[in-house]
């Protein structure tokens, strides 16, 4: 007994000593991959990068002392740890063939695949540094500087644009392999692939208009013509290796069920003798498809044996799914538990701000009752989404195209007489930072230009869940004075609250000796707070107004629900992005002008109030 432990103890010994030595060496890979790549950004990658994607038109700097060493750092980190895996990976062959653990294939066929992988991803890298980033940012460069903007682009920033760029246009070289290798794994058939391509190519020009970070046309499809030809040449890639895979016939699994029947080319008999996973993940539609197909060659019974299989599958699957819900509604006790738990969490939430006790089954109806608003609007979706899409494609359209610069420079002409406005610098630090600012405010005008349209159709159903009563006409109204509201806002915040703050904020820099270079989101954010800010402010209490005096909502309710008001304020102030000070900036905001609503309200509904305590 005591010399098998030592014999074991030795053992043991000794397969940790070799690890130990085998991880010491992918340290050491480790180390060199970080220093070489460390300094190899500085002297050589860089220069040429600005060199390559910038020329003199745009110039990258550092927003704070440790950008560059903490940038240098991050990305040499990432290579040493790309460079020991691939050490440690290397050597592991022999242990894990030791194993009985291979790649299927002959190493002749290994090598085939590692080296058309490593091409096809050097073909899409080269593709993305000679031809797809240098027009990209020839582009991006040309419109800043059309807008009145200074590309100076953080380092940072700029860095991980261009290299998640580079990334991503490797990664999509790959496709034709990744679609041969999931055919050959018998986990996709070719057939899928030519049935979606439509939804394949649709998917291909979102993701390339999400990548380039740019809508126009010309650099979507310097991304989405590629991927679309890639992927038509992965559709021919799938169906040879199905072909020397001899994975069309049916290829038989371990356990000896057929892992792919060819439903087409089975007669009548042979579908009703077909086991059942034959049909284990067959569609309606491919169902039907055989069936047409079996009808047009006059085979009417190989057509009704295909959908008998089809139903008499689609019926187990049934029974089973609705005995596994019945199991699970029993373990949970009821199958409401998603909206108890949302109606015990809004009741804590209420409770808080409340002077009476909020139960659940309050909250229970508020959450029926803003359900069934919010699922009567199906019918109108689609014309309340055409016209939200219309306002934001028209409004990006104008910013897009020169609309930004415009305001800029009507801006500055207008700031007090004395302000500097040349040295009012407007700078870009992320190379799609002003069409992602377009964009969130073209959506936000989207969102305010549908909601009179929402609550008009929504308005029946209002009334039916007694949440109010006026006549639905009196949104009409609202919408025009709403409108009215909104422009008389924003035109004193554009000429009189925007250029005072302005004017101020660049005054005290130039007392402070600074030299000024707002970011283009951060300087546009504040114009449009100051602006279109204001009139959204004023329509609050315009607003309730009209509610009050149309009869949607009455002062009494809106005095008695200001607690609920509030909370909701803050809960959908929450999900803006820019963190806690902008949810409690224009959650407080919203609140504050819900309150002068309600001042405004109790002026105006005083006498009211004296002529019922008269009577």
């Amino acid at each position: 007994m005591g010399g098998e432990k030592l014999r074991l103890e030795g053992v043991l010994g000794t397969a940790l000593r070799s690890v130990r030595s085998e991880l010491r060496i992918a340290f050491v890979v480790g180390v060199v991959g970080f220093l070489a790549t460390f300094y190899a950004l500085r002297l050589f990658i860089w220069p040429e990068l600005e060199g390559q994607l910038l020329g003199t038109k745009a110039v990258v700097v550092a927003v704070t002392p440790f950008d560059v060493v903490l940038l240098q750092a991050k990305i040499g980190l990432f290579a040493g740890l790309l460079f020991a895996s691939g050490w440690i990976l290397y050597r592991s062959r022999e242990p894990l063939r030791g194993r009985g653990a291979s790649f299927p294939g002959r190493r002749r066929t290994h090598f085939f695949v590692g080296a058309l992988a490593i091409a096809l991803f050097a073909g899409g890298v080269v593709y993305a540094y000679y031809v797809f980033l240098p027009l990209l940012f020839a582009f991006l460069i040309s419109n800043a500087v059309t807008a009145g903007f200074q590309p100076t682009y953080s380092i940072v920033d700029w860095t991980q644009f261009v290299f998640l760029l580079v990334l991503v246009l490797g990664l999509t070289a790959e496709l034709p392999l990744i679609m041969g290798g999931l055919v050959y794994a018998d986990i996709v058939s070719p057939d899928l692939f030519r049935e979606y391509w439509r939804h394949a190519v649709f998917a291909i020009v979102v993701i390339s208009s999400m990548v380039n970070g740019s809508p126009d046309p010309f650099s979507m499809s310097l991304v989405a013509i590629p991927m679309t030809a890639l992927y038509f040449v992965g559709l021919g890639t799938a169906k040879v290796v199905r072909r020397a895979s001899g994975n069309s016939r049916g290829r038989r699994s371990r356990s000896g069920v057929p892992a792919e029947i060819d439903l087409q080319n089975l007669d009548a008999k042979g579908i009703r003798a077909a086991p059942p996973e034959a049909f284990a993940t067959l569609t309606e539609h491919e169902a039907l498809e055989i069936a047409d197909r079996a009808l047009d060659a006059g085979d009417s019974e190989k057509a009704a044996a295909i959908l008998d299989r089809f139903e008499a599958r689609a019926e187990s699957d049934g029974l089973v799914a609705n005995d596994s819900q019945n199991d699970q509604e029993g373990k949970n006790g009821s199958s409401g538990d998603v909206s108890g738990t949302v109606e015990r969490t809004a009741s804590r939430m209420a409770a808080a701000f409340a002077e009476e006790e909020t139960t659940e089954d309050d909250i229970g109806g508020y959450y029926y009752d803003l359900r069934f608003v919010v699922g009567s609007l199906r019918s109108k979706s689609f014309r309340i989404i055409g016209v939200f899409m219309a306002v934001v494609a028209l409004v990006f359209t104008y910013l897009y195209q020169g609309g930004i610069g415009e305001i800029k420079r009507d801006f500055l002409i207008h700031l007090p007489a004395g302000t500097p406005t040349s040295e009012v610098n407007i700078v870009l630090l992320h190379p799609v930072e002003a069409l992602a600012f377009e964009m969130k405010v073209s959506l936000l005008v989207g969102v305010v230009a549908v909601l009179p349209l929402v609550l008009y159709y929504a308005w029946p159903a209002i009334e039916t869940r007694e949440l109010a009563r006026a006549n639905r006409n009196v949104f009409f109204v609202w919408a025009g004075v709403l409108a009215l509201g909104l422009l008389a806002g924003s035109f004193v915040g554009y000429r009189f609250v925007a250029p005072t703050v302005v004017s101020y904020l660049v005054a005290d820099a130039l007392g402070a000796n600074m030299i000024i270079a707002y970011r283009t989101a951060a300087f546009f954010w504040l114009v449009f707070a100051t602006t279109v800010g204001v009139g959204l402010w004023i329509e609050v209490p315009v607003t309730m107004l009209l509610f009050h005096h149309s009869g949607v909502v009455r002062y009494r309710t809106m005095r008695t629900y200001w607690r609920q008001v509030a909370v909701g304020v803050l809960v959908a102030s929450s999900l803006l992005p820019g963190g806690v000070l902008l949810m409690v900036g224009v959650g407080f905001a919203i609140i504050l002008a819900y309150g002068v609503g309600l001042s405004v309200l109790w002026v105006d509904s005083l006498g009211e109030r004296l002529v019922r305590a008269t009577t």
